[in-house]
């Protein structure tokens, strides 16, 4: 019996114009966003071209991530450009296209796609499976018969996921694979693995979605009010929760401003070069002089330690405004899929513990004299660590809300009155 609804569900979202609405629209969304973002990511590959570093240069940049066609994150700050100089890090703006179009409207990425529309046209496909039943007399027609309701819904549920999960993955996989015959991107075996997990996260998110309009539908008599139920609710979740969960850490976190931490910067370094200019009357007025190198560590010194109290703090913003926003399905959907693609938070915060250790070593370098120095290298976390470091976390919890919203729509329907 449950094959037969399942069947029965399948056949109706073919026959039924909202179907065919819907997959047009996610094909043209996806179809849009790859092709613009791939265009994008190669005009950001050739402007590393053109600030790569030469042999010998002490300079920490890292090519733009293929992975950040699909959830972008905050790869443009990533593969920012770091040189390192006798006065420490001086950071160089992020690799871009070139293209001022995209400031006015940026495309769309997988992520964003999946967490905003896919996520409204799963409720689209769940909002009226009970209710709209009820109003037409169809599902006390089905209940006359001997089959029970768990079978009904499982029924329902899975033609459902079925008519919309297949059609996004295939669309997805062959969005990716076009892509990959592309030499200048080419994401290799590794990017092909983390995109089909990227892709089984984007399914266990729309399955969310669907349990969510499933049980909305169990809870209420008419089809429009579910509807308009299902709005608030996506509204609130999507935009409204993160947002709140941020300012709301923000509040309790303090974190100076970039523009303070720069002015305590720019304060130390006076102070220091006027001390220098002091000391070195009549002894050494060369500014790579001894005197001068003692001011110049003390200010590398300082920066390091300003630095160190920006992390901290921020740190502890991010984990305290991780743990407000993982209240909405959305911001754990986005915390995985960038980490798993290498463009997330804590990726960043590694990267640039990476740079301050780059930094270290190319100073000691310039104390002995050597004027070419090692390149900078940077591997990205493995799909293990990154589940180990927090990802695994967010996916589960993904799927703890989607067991506990399907567990819900079906003690709900249990007890619904088909009258």
């Amino acid at each position: 019996m449950t094959g037969t609804i399942i069947k029965k569900e399948i056949a109706s979202n073919l026959l039924s114009y909202k179907f065919f609405v819907v997959i047009l629209l996610t094909t043209l969304l996806l179809a849009t966003s790859f092709f613009v973002l791939a265009k994008d990511f190669k005009g950001r590959k050739a402007d590393y071209e053109l600030v790569r570093p030469k042999p010998g240069e002490a300079i920490a940049v890292l090519p733009p991530n293929p992975l950040s066609i699909f959830a972008k994150g905050l790869d443009e700050a990533i593969a920012r450009s770091f040189e390192v100089g006798i006065l420490g890090v001086s950071v160089r703006a992020g690799q871009k296209s070139g293209n001022a179009i995209f400031a006015f409207f940026p495309a769309p990425d997988f992520v964003y796609i999946v967490k905003v529309v896919l996520s409204l046209v799963a409720l689209l496909f769940g909002f009226d499976q009970i209710s709209r039943e009820r109003e037409s007399g169809v599902l006390r027609l089905v209940l006359s018969n001997s089959v029970s309701r768990a079978k009904i819904l499982a029924g329902k549920w899975i033609g459902n996921y079925a008519s919309l999960a297949v059609p996004f993955a295939l669309v997805s996989l062959i969005g990716f694979a076009l892509m990959n015959l592309d030499p200048q991107i080419q994401f290799g075996a590794a990017g092909t693995v983390r995109f089909l997990v990227l892709l089984g996260v984007a399914l266990v998110y729309i399955a969310l979605f669907l349990s969510l309009g499933m049980l909305i539908s169990a809870l209420t008599k008419k089809a429009a009010s579910s509807l308009v139920v299902l709005l608030l609710i996506w509204a609130v979740a999507v935009f409204v929760l993160p947002n709140i969960g941020t300012l709301l850490a923000r509040q309790l976190v303090d974190v100076p401003s970039v523009k303070a931490l720069s002015e305590k910067r720019q304060q130390t370094w006076t102070r220091e070069v006027l001390l220098a200019i002091v000391e070195s009357r009549g002894k050494d007025a060369k500014p790579g002089g001894v005197v001068w190198k003692t001011h110049y560590d003390t200010v590398n010194s300082e920066d390091d330690k300003l630095e160190s109290d920006y992390r901290l703090k921020f740190d502890r913003l991010v984990r305290l405004s991780k743990t407000i926003n993982r209240i909405s399905p959305a911001a754990s959907f986005v915390y995985a899929e960038t980490e798993l693609a290498g463009t997330g938070i804590a990726e960043e915060g590694l990267l640039k513990d990476g740079v301050v250790r780059y930094k270290n070593a190319v100073l000691q370098e310039m104390d002995q004299g050597k004027k070419d120095h090692a390149a900078f290298a940077y591997r990205y976390r493995s799909i293990g660590q990154v589940l180990v470091q927090g990802g695994l976390f967010d996916l589960a919890w993904l799927a703890a809300f989607t067991i506990v919203l399907f567990a819900g729509s079906y003690y709900a329907f249990v007890r619904y009155d088909v009258r």
